[in-house]
């Protein structure tokens, strides 16, 4: 996945959303009427494009490229971890910030509010789920892997968005970006700046080092993930070796073998063919599912 498939923006910036000073609200609770940047807040609530793209659930295909995207560079998280207990944590995390991208994205008024209040009060909801470092650079990594699996798999089933509307859905990303406390200056300011940025990672991505055995141990603890993927199990794991980058994928260890490109062309031409036509209710479940599980904590 790179630059050469995306369309290129090269004039549009990012909104820019200035943090108010803290002031007296230092001493706010989380649950005060007030929250510390009303004007993220306001512009979260009148998202237009993200939404629509959001909402659907077959973005959730592109969650297995994103996991080895992120664990491909270092120190992704906290404390250093290997075999086992890296394929769980980086399970468990991107779980997690998935649940706060459905809630900011597609969550309700209130929601928002009270999950942008625990953010900026560094009371994190699903905290003992979330393993990532909180050094910036991993952060912007982290959203980053889900911004480009996400527009890959949704442009593949969907065709190619339009010039307008992947600029708007790219700046209202943005202000989610800068909702989970990315800092703006980090978080590229337009499209172009982003698939840069994007080639730049992917390059500079050392495959001698990444670990041979993670693919092994995340299909080995696909407990971890809601019991409504597992049956497709197969077709996930198809998607995840054909959407990495060639030397990354080598560098996992993995193979695109002849019956692996056949799984995946079947479970994409089946994704075209059928998927748009399932009711929203039924496409736009698994970031219910995801939003239900923050509602337990916010409520």
């Amino acid at each position: 996945m790179t630059s050469k498939d995306k369309e290129i923006e090269t004039t549009t910036t990012t909104a820019n959303i200035k943090e108010k000073e803290d002031g007296d609200s230092r001493g706010s609770s989380p649950e005060s009427d007030t929250t510390a940047r009303p004007d993220l807040l306001n512009a979260l609530n009148h998202l237009r494009e993200i939404p629509d793209v959001l909402q659907e659930g077959i973005l959730f295909a592109g969650s297995g490229p994103a996991i080895l995207l992120q664990a491909s560079v270092p120190n992704i998280l906290k404390e250093p971890q290997g075999g086992d207990r890296l394929a769980i944590q980086l399970l468990e995390s991107v779980q997690t910030i998935i649940s706060y991208i459905c809630c900011l994205a597609l969550g309700t008024k209130k929601e928002k509010k009270a999950l942008l209040n625990l953010l900026d009060h560094e009371e994190y909801p699903l905290k003992e789920n979330d393993h990532y470092s909180q050094n910036p650079a991993v952060r912007l990594w982290v959203v980053a892997t889900l911004y480009a699996t996400a527009t890959d798999i949704y442009q593949r089933v969907y065709g190619k968005m339009d010039y307008r509307t992947a600029k708007r859905a790219y700046t209202e990303y943005s202000l989610i970006v800068s909702a989970l406390k990315v800092p703006d200056d980090v978080w590229p300011q337009n499209r172009e700046e982003f698939w840069q940025y994007w080639d730049t990672m992917i390059e500079d991505i050392d495959s001698s080092a990444l670990p041979k055995n993670l693919d092994k141990e995340l299909l080995h603890n696909f407990k971890k993930v809601p019991g409504w993927v597992r049956p497709f199990k197969p077709i996930l794991h198809a998607f995840t070796k054909e959407m990495l980058p060639p030397h990354i994928r080598e560098g996992y260890g993995l193979k695109s073998t002849a019956s692996c490109r056949a799984i995946y062309r079947f479970g994409l031409w089946a994704t075209i063919a059928i998927y748009p036509a399932f009711p929203k209710k039924l496409r736009s479940y698994p970031q219910r599912y995801y939003q239900r599980k923050l509602e337990e904590k916010l409520n």
